[in-house]
Order: C-alpha cells, then sequence, then structure tokens
C-alpha cells in the first residue's frame, strides 16, 4: 500500500509499504479522507519537534471499514471516523473523562507514532465512530479539528457568552475559523477575530465575525479599543500560539475577563503577570478533545449545524501528497485552509 513518510524538514516522500495486518480485536480501515492539521504542517517544517522522522503524519481521518474481527459490531462497508488519541480507560483523568490527557495516551501521527496518511490503518473498536451517507469522507474527516475547537468554546460558560458584549478569536486558521462559527451558533455577540492575512479574514466574516482586524496591517490593541469603544472583550480564544498573539490575547481583555489558549506552536511565552493578577484575568489551556466532545462534534456536522465548506479549499490524492504539503509551503496568501489527501 502507499504512504506517505515525512524524512525530515520540508521532505515528504511517497513510498510503498506492506499491508497492515489485522491483529485480534482490531480493524482494518480503508483510510478515504485525511485532513492536513497545521500541526502536520508546522511538523513538516522542522518548528515544532513533534514529528520525528521517518514517520506518517496523519490524525484526521475517515474511512471505510474494510476487515472486522469476530463478533465486532462493525461491519465491512461501515463508514467511520477514528478518535486519533487512544487512551488507557483506567487511570484517574481517563475516569473523570479527560482522555486526552491520559498519561498512557499517544496520539496517531504525533511524535514517532505513525498516523493515518496511508492507504490503510489498524485500530480498536472503541476508537471507531460511524456516521451516515449525508456526509463525504472530507467533511467527516473534519470532525477532528471541529473537536478542538468545541472543546474549548466549551470551556467559556453558558453565562459567560450571554452576558458578553465583545469576543475575541485570535487565529483565522482552521481551528479559528470553527470557533468562530461555534461562538455563533451558541450566540455569541460581536465576534472580533485578528489574522494576518485578509484572505482569512474574509472566510471569518463568511463564518459569522462581525469585526475583523488585519494585525500586519494596524495596531491591534489600538483596532480593539475602537471597535469595543474601550469596554475590550470578555472573553477571548488564542489559536496560533506563539508570543505576540499569547499577548494580544490577554491585552484584549477587560477586567475579569477569560482567555482560552489552543494554540501550542512556542513551547515558551513571556507574558504580562502584574496584568493577570491586577486585572484578575483567568487563562484556561485546551488540549485537544474529550471523546464525547468528539461524538457531539461529527453530530453537529451530521445534522448541519455547522458550516465547513468555505474551510474546504484543496483535495489531493495522497499519491500527490508530496506536492500537497509543498504547495501549503508557498502559500503565502493563505488561501489554502483545509487540504485534504484523498484515497
Amino acid at each position: 500500500m502507499k504512504a506517505l513518510y515525512y524524512v525530515g524538514e520540508k521532505s515528504m516522500e511517497l513510498r510503498e509499504i506492506p499491508m497492515p495486518q489485522t491483529e485480534p480485536g482490531k480493524y482494518r480501515v480503508k483510510v478515504r479522507s485525511n485532513g492536513i492539521c497545521g500541526s502536520d504542517f508546522e511538523g513538516y517544517m522542522g518548528k515544532t519537534g513533534r514529528r520525528l522522522p521517518p514517520m506518517i503524519m496523519g490524525h484526521e481521518v475517515a474511512g471505510v471499514v474494510d476487515t472486522a474481527p469476530a463478533g465486532g459490531k462493525f461491519r465491512q462497508g461501515d463508514r467511520v471516523v477514528i478518535f486519533p488519541k487512544p487512551f488507557c480507560g483506567e487511570c484517574e483523568f481517563c475516569k473523570k473523562g479527560m482522555v486526552n490527557v491520559c498519561p498512557a495516551g499517544i496520539c496517531m501521527g504525533v511524535m514517532d507514532h505513525d498516523g493515518s496518511m496511508a492507504e490503510y490503518v489498524t485500530i480498536e473498536e472503541k476508537y471507531l465512530i460511524p456516521f451516515g451517507p449525508a456526509l463525504s469522507f472530507n467533511e467527516a474527516a473534519m470532525t477532528e479539528p471541529l473537536a478542538v475547537a468545541y472543546r474549548s468554546v466549551q470551556k467559556i460558560s453558558d453565562r459567560e457568552v450571554a452576558e458578553s458584549a465583545y469576543c475575541m478569536v485570535i487565529g483565522a486558521g482552521t481551528i479559528g475559523l470553527l470557533v468562530v462559527a461555534l461562538l455563533k451558533l451558541r450566540g455569541a455577540k460581536n465576534i472580533i477575530v485578528s489574522d494576518a492575512t485578509d484572505f482569512r479574514l474574509g472566510v471569518a466574516k463568511q463564518m459569522g465575525a462581525e469585526h475583523t482586524i488585519n494585525s500586519r496591517n494596524v495596531d491591534f490593541l489600538e483596532a480593539v479599543k475602537a471597535i469595543t469603544g474601550g469596554k475590550m472583550c470578555d472573553f477571548a480564544i488564542e489559536a496560533v500560539g506563539i508570543a505576540p498573539t499569547a499577548s494580544n490575547s490577554l491585552d484584549c481583555l477587560r477586567i475579569g475577563g477569560t482567555v482560552v489558549w489552543i494554540g501550542n506552536a512556542q513551547k515558551m511565552v513571556e507574558v504580562n503577570m502584574q496584568k493577570i493578577v491586577t486585572t484578575e484575568l483567568t487563562i484556561k489551556g485546551n488540549y485537544v478533545y474529550d471523546f464525547q466532545g468528539f461524538v457531539d462534534s461529527l453530530k453537529l456536522l451530521e445534522e448541519k449545524k455547522i458550516d465547513i465548506a468555505p474551510l474546504m479549499t484543496n483535495v489531493y490524492p495522497l499519491s500527490d501528497g508530496v506536492r500537497a504539503f509543498k504547495d501549503q509551503e508557498n502559500n503565502k496568501d493563505g488561501k489554502m485552509l483545509k487540504v485534504f489527501l484523498e484515497s
């Protein structure tokens, strides 16, 4: 079978490797769609240290059951999304539903754990979630990034959303734009989106943002003051993960405001601790998703509650995966948002 390997900084390679053999209790899934995550691309660029070559990346995946174990609840031909963050199910965190931080857990396609950018993968039943023909495989593969956004938005309470006059989303990549759509679904008012590309800010308007700030062209803080009449934002969600945007996510808040950090691109950042202390700000971290949130996200897609069409910009066959990454490397205008590899 074909598999796309990350073999070093800015270097991908299509290889022919043996078909994975099914083990007792495991399914073999024919992969039909992989979304290329921003973390996959950052890994390809050699920026994060969270992809150790040679390895197969990929964790945004939908496909069809190819081989099912005896007694399994799924059958050959069933359409499934894979929950890509295996967990032990026994530790104190798993028992609280926090499978995302299970100490024994791994993530498909991260570090040296091979992922789903291949024609077939094997997986245990508990990580398979079925979906119907109302969704294409590419749409179903959007479950994973939507689940990241979903968990972050759920960290803002209903009361905070209802009482908020202005809120901020920093970063108009796939995750940030999905955050905008989810906030809009929850009834958030005056959503402001900050990014450095006009194209993506235009998509943010399509997803429901009322205001946009191109932080490359204007002073971020002055723009927030102008939009809010000096009131600033009740809460912010940061979906970039570097020092300047982390700082902006704090600076835009009113006294007593809350920020949720999703971005994870830079390990260490400096923040204004005095502002956090003296204005009683709350910072919440958000690491991927829990299992129920993943299921809920797939349901939102099946029920067409979220319009993801504006984000689905590029499709390549798996055999052109090397070119897909190279094209993203040259994506200077930001017009490539969610890129899919079909097999």
